[in-house]
């Protein structure tokens, strides 16, 4: 089981956890053996957001995305991402996340529970210890 650490901003945040946004967008991706099992758990940024970690979901897929794709794949992404034409133009080259089951947490976590004095930049890894201690915080 891979363990991700996912800073999302609001309104991105919310629409994962509702279940109405299936994929993220980044830069990078991290790299994945057929069959790896991944949670992503997401911790909300942002000037307006929780600053801690509110849910989780499980990271299912990850593609890149060129420069001028096709068209019907660009409103896909669109409307899969939850994000306008200009600012999914103005992010490529990306990877699109594909995310499902979603799971929000009782109450949002800070950072320092799990041992994180700030969170990551785009992303990063989790230990086993770290996840456990998230997992048994949904209970």
């Amino acid at each position: 089981m891979i363990n991700i650490l996912l800073s999302v901003r609001r309104p991105f945040s919310e629409k994962i956890l509702s279940g109405e946004k299936k994929w993220e967008l980044r830069k990078n991706a991290p790299r994945l053996n057929k069959g790896d099992s991944v949670t992503l758990w997401l911790y909300e940024s942002g000037q307006y957001g929780t600053r801690g970690i509110i849910g989780k979901c499980r990271l299912v897929v990850t593609a890149g995305l060129r420069p001028y794709p096709p068209k019907g794949i660009l409103e896909w992404t669109m409307n899969q991402a939850c994000v306008t034409e200009e600012h999914l133009r103005n992010y490529l080259p990306c990877y699109v996340w594909g995310v499902q089951d979603p799971v929000k947490l009782p109450a949002a976590v800070p950072l320092s529970v799990i041992g994180l004095t700030r969170p990551p930049q785009s992303w990063q890894y989790l230990t086993d210890e770290q996840a456990a201690i998230l997992e048994r915080r949904l209970a």
